[in-house]
């Protein structure tokens, strides 16, 4: 029986908050990409209830599996993410209707993204379904959308959670190549 505190319940609210405007969508998919690096070291077993975990010692665990695949400062801000993303996670569960996380932006500064966003007509919404999970083998993957320019959006699907960053160098070489020159 589910209990609502699961790492793929934190996914599901990062893209809830994403697609509601609840926090800026780059925010949720570093907080997201973060929490899947992170919770991806865990067991099934521990990754049923998140209230559960100790974060600093799953941390620990994931700095000293995945230390030679990031430098100090990457592990350090995966980290800070996954503590932030489950405090987010965990004060949205608690009380949905009073949640309204803190963010540094200022108005202004709010205001001037808007309307650079909407002169460039780029889709401000995050993709329905962006941090659910996808067809990836052992049902683990997620989706993710990146506005290339006015109007245009690639969408990769089936990204394994443990991709790696040899992996990534790969991927990134194979969509160079599919460019026109």
């Amino acid at each position: 029986m589910a209990n609502g505190y699961s790492d793929d319940d934190l996914l599901e609210f990062l893209g809830h908050a994403s697609q509601r405007g609840l926090m800026p969508a780059a925010t949720a998919q570093s907080l997201a990409v973060a929490a899947r690096n992170v919770f991806g070291i865990l067991s099934d077993a521990e990754r049923t209830d998140l209230r559960q975990l100790d974060l600093d010692a799953v941390i620990k665990r994931f700095n000293n599996k995945r230390a030679k695949d990031f430098n100090p400062s990457s592990l350090k801000e995966y980290g800070r993410r996954v503590h932030r993303a489950v405090q987010l996670f965990r004060q949205w569960r608690e009380d949905p209707a009073n949640f309204s996380p803190k963010t540094r932006a200022t108005a202004a500064a709010r205001r001037k993204d808007r309307s650079a966003k909407a002169e460039l007509n780029f889709p401000v919404a995050v993709e329905p379904g962006l941090l659910q999970e996808s067809g990836a083998p052992g049902g683990r993957g997620y989706r993710s959308a990146f506005p290339i320019r006015p109007g245009t959006v690639v969408t990769l699907d089936n990204i394994p959670n443990d991709l790696t960053a040899d992996e990534a160098e790969r991927l990134a070489l194979f969509v160079k190549m599919l460019a026109v020159e």
